[in-house]
């Protein structure tokens, strides 16, 4: 298995286990715009060594690159909480299930790069996939072509940061590259501040030591994102082996929901068949990008 599909995979176990510290974070009072802020603070801080690991220096005059990136990063991550805030999840995730899709656009438009037919059927597959496992919800209230305008936004504001890493960090030095991201995306994250619900200080103990956990976990497929994408290239490749977080994630909370405190594990048959069935389209896209890969 390659690197480059190996390695997101691995990221998509980190982002299931901070999402169930940040889902338990938000349940105790800790806001989604202080958990998006902590998920630009914490990996800045953690890259900062990175600038001093290469002897060469900072192509400057392309300060443009860095903040491109991290322009993209922001604004995938502001879209994808007003998604959140004034939509339903039910939609939200299957159309952020487009970014593969929208990775595979992006890198053959604009890097000419040859994408294999065996990654476009992979990246439609998720996309399938994704939406066969989220549940409908019948209680939806919100404006369906407004959520989806919304999401659409955030995955291709990320899908854009991809393909930043994929073209330009290797020339900063990947890990440099990504510090500064990072840093730039930190400096606008302090916008937030004021839409913080409770001061640190007030929030419960269990509020702020899942906030904490889920920074920790969330920071970790950051940086093995932006390290295989800088590293690698192939962001759409590396974003089906990515969207494999969908199953991780059923199979967490199966086995975790006792000791989280969640009640997920209650569902009903016919969800559960959904999530089998989506279970086994995106284990074929993942499958089907790891042998085209190999061939």
């Amino acid at each position: 298995m390659p690197p480059y599909i190996l390695i997101p995979i691995l990221a998509a176990v980190f982002y299931c286990i901070g999402s169930l510290f940040n889902k338990q974070a938000m349940a105790a009072g800790c806001g989604q715009f202080r958990i998006t802020a902590l998920n630009a603070w914490v990996p800045a801080l953690t890259l900062l060594p990175a600038f001093f690991f290469y002897s060469d220096p900072m192509p400057l005059h392309l300060w443009y690159q860095p903040l491109t990136a991290a322009a993209c990063f922001y604004m995938g991550s502001l879209f994808f909480i007003l998604a959140l805030r004034t939509g339903d999840l039910s939609i939200v995730a299957p159309v952020a299930g487009a970014k593969p899709i929208m990775n595979a656009l992006l890198v053959s438009s604009l890097l000419g790069v040859t994408v294999p037919f065996s990654t476009w059927i992979a990246a439609g597959l998720t996309l399938i996939a994704l939406t066969v496992l989220r549940s409908p919800n019948k209680t939806t209230s919100h404006s369906f072509l407004r959520t989806v305008l919304v999401t659409m936004s955030s995955s291709l504001s990320f899908a854009l940061c991809d393909t930043c890493f994929q073209h330009w960090a290797g020339g900063w030095g990947v890990m440099r590259f990504g510090a500064l991201t990072f840093l730039i995306a930190a400096i606008a994250c302090l916008g937030m501040i004021p839409h913080f619900s409770t001061p640190w200080k007030k929030l419960s103990k269990a509020a702020r030591t899942h906030t904490a956990a889920g920074a920790f976990f969330c920071m970790l497929p950051a940086l093995c994102m932006a390290f295989t994408l800088g590293r690698y290239g192939h962001a759409p490749e590396v974003n089906v082996a990515y969207s494999s977080r969908a199953v991780i994630s059923i199979v967490a909370v199966r086995l975790l929901s006792r000791w989280i405190g969640s009640t997920e594990h209650h569902i009903s048959r016919a969800v559960l068949i959904r999530r089998l069935v989506g279970t086994a389209i995106l284990t074929s896209a993942v499958a089907l990008v790891i042998f085209g890969s190999a061939s």
